[in-house]
């Protein structure tokens, strides 16, 4: 499992193989680094995200279908949803993570943290596919109030979506926790230091993730990097 330890899509990972009780050896890269765009790495995926989990010698990437691999995989305990209402709101989630939640926040984050670092200091762009090396040239040049404002207005509306799915005490897929929560849990964790209200069911709901022992224990140290996650609009 390559992976840049507790924080976003790793996390999401982390979490999911610490639930299903599965045994893994752990390679952390340091992303404020790149080591995510070592040889090494860029071998598995040339795209150079994490997280990448080798299973059976198949490096598999992308974290949501890496979440319903390891649910198909491993039946015990079963987070793909009960039913085929539970299971589409699953699948909708991965995609919202994917196209909405995850490239927003990557720019709040990279607006709050990283800022335009200096000529040498980012990714060899050279080293990435075209669609990850544009995403690097667009953060490296630094984004625009305009661009950081409709990001945080995007997450604003995540949190509430999450909040309306989430109501009355319940998980975003349903009666049952599942990969939509693990999917999504990661993310929500870091609107607070980003400045992004939570409606109160949404911060409930946070916290009944959270309490979980193996979400404690794969990412109770969450930790937020300012680095880029998928392109705007991406999905698979």
């Amino acid at each position: 499992m390559y992976h840049g330890g507790p924080t976003g899509h790793s996390a999401s990972v982390l979490i999911a193989l610490t639930e299903k009780g599965l045994d893994y050896t752990s390679h952390e890269l340091d992303l404020a680094r790149f080591e995510n765009h070592s040889d090494a790495l860029l071998a598995l995926n040339p795209e150079g995200q994490v997280p990448v989990l080798v299973a059976d010698g198949q490096a598999l990437t992308d974290t949501f279908h890496i979440l319903l691999y390891l649910d198909e995989a491993f039946a015990e305990p079963a987070l793909g949803g009960p039913n085929p209402q539970a299971r589409y709101a699953v699948h909708k989630w991965g995609k919202y993570v994917e196209t909405h939640i995850a490239p927003n926040l990557a720019i709040a984050r990279w607006a709050r943290l990283g800022g335009a670092r200096k000529a040498g200091e980012g990714p060899r762009l050279d080293r990435l596919t075209p669609e990850r090396s544009a995403l690097w040239r667009k953060a490296l040049a630094g984004f625009s109030d305009e661009q950081v404002e409709a990001a945080h207005k995007a997450l604003e509306k995540a949190a509430d979506r999450v909040a309306q799915d989430a109501a009355d005490g319940g998980w975003l897929a349903g009666d049952a926790y599942s990969v939509a929560d693990i999917a999504v849990y990661p993310h929500l964790a870091q609107f607070a230091a980003l400045g992004i209200d939570l409606p109160e069911a949404a911060a409930e709901w946070l916290g009944r993730v959270a309490a979980r022992p193996a979400v404690a224990s794969a990412a109770g140290d969450m930790r937020i990097v300012a680095t880029m996650g998928p392109e705007l609009g991406r999905w698979g």
